[in-house]
């Protein structure tokens, strides 16, 4: 009995889906160069490199998808293996370090300065992951015996191991092109124990393609007491929020406690670690991930839109260093523009599916928006896509597969393609253009 009726119901919604398309009679085909609307519109201005336009819309997360960062890990021993982690606990290491900064991109928390605000903590569209190695494809982890560049010497102005040094790197760097070198380096023990040296504090840099993070092994391992004196150790989650630190200067964040980090939405601030109750760090202390705290837990909006600024360009930026899963074709990550919206893009996007333009919704693009092979812009009847200067494209060396018009016959509504300040349409499998002779 159920089964007949199931029957029943499937024949009867395929009979009124068969009813509604004979009486709306809609037409779908796609746009050629003769289905573009000229429109004179006024100039947009140079909105592609402001980064306020590159925030994650929270009605539209599809349109900004995360980015899947490559980095690898090198581990500085001495040359009898002493100094750091053995394998197996530096390959543990690795792997937890990398969760537990991917559990902070994914839980990005409400700024506490300034007091009394209302900044919005919205998603962070970032995450790292280990990459393999390109020759061998074995996991990014390595163990480097070298007794010159294992340790620093926070006292050190040059020279391979002072702070800002790159000879680690550049002696021991793998796909530094494509990946970010995270080396794991330790204070140098004799410096240690001298009385002028002062505690091994952990410490990191960014040289944007690679990075230097000191003193975590030792931090792991001493023990530490509490106001009560209950004993700890430092672990994973401790250490990431050092870690994606120096990530956010690889993807242009500046630090914001004491000057202008081009973010009005990260107020200046005392710099203070926590609250002591000894002036200046008797009130509440900052808790972004930009200044030194200890939290390190929340990135406002306008870092985020720098963030994604950054990994749209082409040049100068972090793009080199994400997965380029805007290449490949997802069928649900559809970015759809509700009907009767008006939505604009000032900024560039790479979207991983198509977008779907619905009746009486607008779309303006002002700068590149590349689609994936595969993927389609689908405009409704009543449906309205601008291109006001921007470009619409594949930015993959693969074309996407158009432009797709619909057409209701009974009410004329149609999709139209409206184009203004030198937009383009480009990369596209079905295009048809207009060709003239004389």
């Amino acid at each position: 009995m159920y089964y007949n009726q199931t029957l029943v119901k499937l024949f009867a919604l395929v009979v009124t889906a068969i009813f509604a398309s004979s009486c709306n009679r809609i037409v779908v085909r796609y746009a050629g160069e003769s289905d573009l609307i000229q429109a004179s519109l006024p100039a947009p201005g140079k909105v592609c490199k402001e980064s306020e336009n590159y925030i994650i819309d929270t009605n539209h997360l599809n349109a900004t998808p995360i980015r899947y960062v490559r980095v690898n890990f090198h581990i500085m021993q001495e040359s009898d293996g002493s100094g750091s982690w053995n394998e197996a606990e530096g390959r543990k290491f690795v792997h937890d370090i990398v969760e537990q900064s991917n559990n902070r991109w994914n839980d990005n928390q409400p700024m506490t300065l300034p007091l009394g605000n209302s900044t919005p903590d919205l998603p962070i569209p970032i995450r790292i992951v280990l990459q393999r190695d390109p020759i061998t494809g074995e996991e990014g982890i390595y163990f480097h015996r070298d007794d010159t560049l294992c340790y620093w010497n926070r006292s050190a102005t040059k020279g391979p191991n002072s702070l800002s040094d790159r000879t680690v790197i550049s002696k021991y760097q793998v796909g530094i092109d494509s990946i970010i070198n995270i080396f794991l380096i330790e204070h140098d023990p004799d410096s240690i124990g001298s009385p002028t040296y002062g505690e091994p504090k952990m410490s990191g840099i960014s040289f944007i393609n690679s990075i230097k993070l000191f003193s975590m092994y030792y931090q792991g391992h001493i023990v530490k007491y509490t106001n009560a004196g209950v004993p700890f150790t430092h672990d994973a989650f401790y250490f990431s929020k050092l870690l994606n630190h120096e990530l956010g200067h690889c993807f242009n964040l500046n630090h914001t406690w004491n000057w202008d980090d081009s973010c009005d939405d990260t107020p200046k601030n005392s710099g203070c670690w926590s609250v002591t109750g000894v002036p200046p760090c008797d009130t509440p202390n900052s808790n972004n991930m930009m200044d030194y705290n200890i939290s390190q837990q929340a990135v406002t909006p306008c870092q985020i839109g720098r963030m994604e600024y950054n990994f749209t360009k082409e040049t100068g930026g972090a793009r080199q260093f994400a997965i380029p899963y805007w290449c490949e074709y997802h069928a649900f990550e559809r970015v759809v523009v509700y009907r009767n919206e008006n939505l604009e893009w000032n900024g560039a996007k790479d979207l991983w599916g198509d977008i779907e333009i619905r009746d009486g919704a607008t779309l303006t693009i002002r700068c590149t928006v590349s689609l994936p092979e595969q993927a389609k812009v689908i405009i409704k009847p009543g449906g309205t896509l601008i291109i006001d200067g921007g470009t619409l494209t594949n930015r993959c060396g693969d074309k996407f597969e158009g432009v797709e018009i619909w057409e209701n016959k009974k009410t004329d509504q149609i999709g139209k393609v409206m184009i203004s300040n030198g937009g383009k349409l480009e990369n596209m499998v079905n295009y048809t253009t207009i060709t003239t002779t004389e």
